[in-house]
């Protein structure tokens, strides 16, 4: 009998309100939990993708970097005939550079990214690769300069067989243990060991 005048004694308008308030910051504490691991994983998604993306690009750039490097160049015949073999040589080197420049161009995106999330030792990493694809310009540049391209009449072009072997190291492919292959590869690999165990953490 005391129970029952006990429980109607409560004021129940009150303990639905509690009931409700007590609700509401349940909902509000878990969907701040639920927020911060979403924000939380998002993250880690965000990151991932980067690194991922980094050490693609990277390895396009590579084989990019071995297209303008192929010693394989198939030349117009009309071209050839007409006495301008020269200047289709170099309309196909300037064709597989823009392939590389574009590849460099993504890649320049996905540095700055990086650089905002991992500070600039992010950014450095590619720095060999920079260098490589200007040591690469210079070298195609310079060969085309030894043939003759750049000279205006009655220039004297220093093209001796030595600067020629030297720079036929940069221009063209031969192995995957040539000099300028090898440094190619060192390139990739900083960025590689960079980003690898980012992706990996995933």
């Amino acid at each position: 009998m005391s129970i029952c005048l006990t429980i109607s004694k409560i004021d129940w308008a009150i303990t639905k309100d509690v009931f409700t308030i007590i609700g509401t910051i349940s909902a509000i504490v878990i969907g701040a939990i639920g927020l911060t691991t979403w924000r939380r994983q998002l993250k880690g998604t965000s990151e991932y993708e980067v690194a991922k993306k980094a050490i693609l690009l990277t390895y396009e750039i590579e084989q990019a970097i071995q297209g303008v490097r192929n010693p394989m160049l198939h030349l117009p015949k009309d071209e050839v005939e007409s006495g301008r073999r020269l200047e289709a040589e170099q309309q196909i080197y300037a064709d597989r550079f823009v392939i590389l420049e574009n590849k460099w161009a993504e890649l320049q995106t996905i540095k700055l990214e990086s650089k905002v999330i991992w500070d600039n030792a992010a950014a450095e990493s590619f720095n060999e690769i920079r260098d490589i694809i200007g040591k690469l310009r210079g070298g195609i540049w310079l060969h085309f300069w030894m043939k003759g391209a750049y000279a205006g009449p009655g220039a004297t072009v220093d093209n001796s067989a030595k600067r020629r072997i030297e720079n036929d190291k940069i221009v063209y492919y031969t192995s995957e243990d040539d000099e300028f292959t090898l440094k190619i590869k060192h390139a990739v690999e900083h960025v590689e060991n960079f980003f690898k165990d980012k992706v990996r953490s995933k």
